[in-house]
């Protein structure tokens, strides 16, 4: 017996949720992207780096600190730069996922709360919190759906909204 075939996106009732009844496949493309944005940070927290740049796609873009990365190992580069004994948490909010009508790609609009504190390597026990907060970005990212590897990053980019020390 065939699957019934799902019909794009883009033709499908919306509800008040914004969410369409009858589309799992823009459902399921909306909370994949969005745990793919999740286990980013969540990778990048945990120094997980060789993860982090794996989420990227080969021909990904990342905005990072004034430099442009370019695909995986330009971002596994830059993060093995990163200081021994930093602790770092990504706090994303106000996560917005629009999908393309085909569900391959996304795009995610969020504003990512950065705490940062450098300690010396091998310190132990929570970071001090004053101080801590870096900025906060708006934040937007296009993923793609990349066949047998899941959502990965095309383009990383995000604009300060607030930062540390600013008035």
């Amino acid at each position: 017996m065939n699957a019934p075939t799902q019909p794009p996106c883009s033709n499908l009732p919306l509800q008040s949720s914004g969410v369409p009844p009858s589309a799992p496949g823009e459902v399921q493309s909306i909370v994949r992207c969005g745990q793919a944005v999740m286990r980013f940070y969540a990778a990048l927290d945990a120094g997980n780096l060789a993860e982090v740049a794996g989420m990227m796609a080969d021909e990904g873009v990342w905005h990072r600190q004034g430099k442009v990365l370019q695909g995986p190992a330009e971002v596994l580069s830059a993060l093995r730069n990163r200081p021994a004994g930093r602790v770092t948490a990504h706090l994303v909010n106000n996560l917005v996922i629009d999908v393309s009508d085909d569900c391959k790609t996304a795009t995610a609009r969020y504003m990512l709360f950065v705490f940062r504190h450098d300690r010396d390597p091998g310190g132990t026990g929570p970071a001090p919190l004053a101080g801590s907060l870096l900025s906060i970005t708006l934040t937007t990212d296009l993923w793609r759906d990349v066949p047998a590897q899941g959502w990965r990053a095309v383009l990383k980019e995000g604009q300060a909204v607030f930062s540390h020390g600013s008035s």
